[in-house]
């Protein structure tokens, strides 16, 4: 018997099972296609230059990557704008480990962080948990799912470090708006950190949506965390960035492995931020579909959620499980959302036209049997 003793003061997840490739329910359901709508990805891929840029880099990886990630943080700051420089900037290897980082640079045990649900609590409990921190909930409003900046306010205590928004958020596609977002930054004492989750910014057309970057740059305590997982279609690649006043990127940098960045996901996120036009072509392609689909739930007289993502919640007329299920038997990959006490509650990711056609169709024919 192993006489190694594990660290009692971290807490383990069980490693996920898999889902099965889209093959394997292909065979299973006997399916000459499948649509995969439930993970928020870019459906058009990454830009052709992106594609170009890591086939000239593949050749040498037999060599180790710069120590440093300054061209990255350069190509970010130029892509960006509004003001930033490098030293604003922290890497890290997908938006969720920008958020991990920023979460071991701060959190302690008994500690707390303030979340609202429904949101994307797995990945934020992941980040505090392990750490021996508390999650504290206070919820959105029901229905609306309004942000209850004065309830979170209120819940604020000498221990609490973190206050997550996800804004958009995911999964109910719904913004908080500048106003709110103006109360929350005046309102925070000073040992408090705000952290704004926003990996879905470059979809949103709303113009009461925040510019969270002034307050970085009015020196307010706030990350801002990006990935290149959505709009830029890098999900593969796992790589993502946080935005804050120099002092704190600069400390949680200072947590990056040696050689942190790989070769290819330096090379894929500076051509990446190089090509705007092929950014701006993939968001207004997907907001003319997120129109179109809309309309069709208009017409179907189902209802949803204003979204301002790349992905829809709505309302099923029947257990989402239930749904999700004969979706799957007609090749449409959903996302329900019983597992976060939404029994009625489906999450589906805008595709390319085609696989939102074959969605409603599906979604159609189920309706009317």
């Amino acid at each position: 018997m192993s006489k190694l003793q594990f660290n009692p003061n971290i807490q383990q997840y069980t490693r996920p099972a898999s889902r099965g490739s889209l093959a394997d329910i292909r065979k299973k359901y006997d399916l000459e296609k499948v649509y995969q709508l439930s993970q928020n990805e870019n459906p058009l891929g990454p830009s052709p230059k992106v594609v170009e840029a890591i086939t000239a880099i593949a050749p040498t990886l037999s060599y180790y990557p710069n120590f440093s990630d300054i061209e990255l943080r350069e190509a970010i700051v130029n892509a960006v704008g509004k003001g930033l420089t490098p030293d604003y900037i922290y890497t890290g290897c997908s938006g969720f480990e920008s958020l991990e980082l920023m979460a071991r640079a701060f959190l302690q045990p008994d500690d707390e962080m303030i979340v609202s649900s429904p949101t994307f609590i797995g990945a934020y409990a992941k980040i505090a948990q392990p750490l021996g921190a508390k999650m504290i909930d206070v919820p959105l409003a029901p229905e609306t799912f309004e942000y209850p900046v004065d309830a979170v306010l209120d819940a604020i205590t000498a221990k609490t470090k973190l206050i997550i928004v996800c804004n958009p958020n995911n999964p109910t596609g719904t913004v908080i708006p500048a106003e709110k977002m103006d109360k929350l930054m005046a309102g925070i004492p000073d040992h408090v950190l705000v952290v704004s989750d926003e990996v879905y910014h470059h979809f949103v057309d709303d113009a009461t949506y925040p510019d969270s970057i002034k307050y970085v740059l009015d020196d307010k305590n706030i990350v801002v965390v990006h990935s290149f997982s959505k709009a830029y279609g890098l999900a593969g690649m796992r790589l993502g960035y946080g935005i804050a006043k120099p002092e704190i990127a600069d400390y949680i940098s200072g947590l990056h492995r040696g050689f942190h960045q790989n070769k290819l996901a330096i090379a894929a996120g500076v051509a990446a931020c190089n090509d705007q036009d092929y950014l701006n072509y993939v968001v207004d392609y997907l907001r003319n579909e997120q129109k179109w689909v809309v309309d069709q739930f208009d017409r179907l007289d189902i209802k949803y959620w204003h979204p301002a993502a790349n992905f829809i919640l709505f309302e099923t007329k029947m257990l989402a499980d239930e749904l999700n299920q004969k979706m799957l038997e007609r090749g449409i990959i959903l996302r329900p959302q019983s597992g976060i006490g939404m029994a009625y509650g489906m999450r589906v990711s805008l595709g390319t036209h085609e696989a939102n056609q074959a969605f409603i169709h599906a979604l159609e024919e189920i309706l009317s049997t």
